[in-house]
């Protein structure tokens, strides 16, 4: 039997837009060798495995601007967080309470989430390749499926990450959360998995992103949420002057 998730509309997430292409001006391989520096010994050799162009870099700079996020959040130096992965790779902290977080990468940009219970969240760069008339038709509901018919690549990667934010809230397998309904309703929705698969409901929200990016948050649970939406940057140690002269955030 499922605890049910107690919340109150004072619920916040923070939603940290993080850009990836820190350092990548002149070299596009390239990025501040402090950030790789605060990583510990398994998120380096994950970041050693990218084998596509511009994946090591990627990598890099999302772990290292959670680290100093949670960081800054705990008053603790970011080298010194002790983080740990679950079965189907959901991040958590380690011997520290903390907030839930979960973190997203897709192309050139970064989400981080950070909120009082079980969160999830996803970003996705519309790829012109993809047939997702072939994937909607394969695991999507009938209605989901039209929808993706109607409007292509851009229903099909709202659709997608609402569903992957609920599976990570859940600490899930993607392909457990493929079949989820999420199309329905404006704004904040609850969702059910019919098949019980997945321990929910969950409450989960678009995240309004820039260009040709889908986004989106869900929290464990059906009580609402308010969300508040911040920037991370890197500031690099030799500008001076600055109020933001760390590895900074804002």
């Amino acid at each position: 039997m499922t605890t049910p998730i107690s919340a109150t509309d004072a619920d916040e997430v923070e939603i940290w837009r993080i850009p990836l292409d820190s350092g990548a001006e002149a070299d596009p391989e390239g990025y501040p060798p402090e950030l790789e520096d605060i990583l510990d010994e398994d998120e380096r050799e994950r970041a050693r495995r990218g084998r596509e162009p511009g994946m090591r870099r990627r990598f890099v700079v999302a772990h290292a601007a959670v680290r100093i996020i949670l960081g800054a959040r705990l008053g603790r130096a970011p080298a010194s967080l002790c983080l740990t992965r679950g079965r189907w790779g959901k991040p958590r902290l380690a011997h520290v309470p903390g907030p839930h977080f979960s973190l997203s990468h897709s192309g050139e940009l970064a989400l981080l989430a950070l909120a009082p219970r079980p969160v999830g969240v996803d970003v996705e760069l519309s790829r012109a390749g993809l047939d997702t008339m072939r994937l909607a038709t394969r695991f999507f509901p009938a209605e989901e499926c039209a929808w993706v018919a109607r409007d292509g690549h851009r229903a099909f990667a709202r659709l997608w990450t609402r569903k992957e934010a609920c599976v990570k809230a859940a600490g899930g397998r993607l392909t457990q959360g493929m079949a989820l309904p999420v199309a329905r309703g404006a704004g904040q929705r609850t969702v059910r998995d019919p098949t019980g698969c997945l321990a929910g409901p969950w409450r989960v929200q678009d995240v309004p992103l820039p260009g040709p990016y889908a986004g989106a948050v869900a929290l464990l649970g059906d009580g609402p949420f308010s969300v508040s939406s911040r920037m991370w940057y890197h500031i690099r140690p030799e500008e001076p002057d600055s109020v933001w002269n760390t590895l900074g955030v804002k």
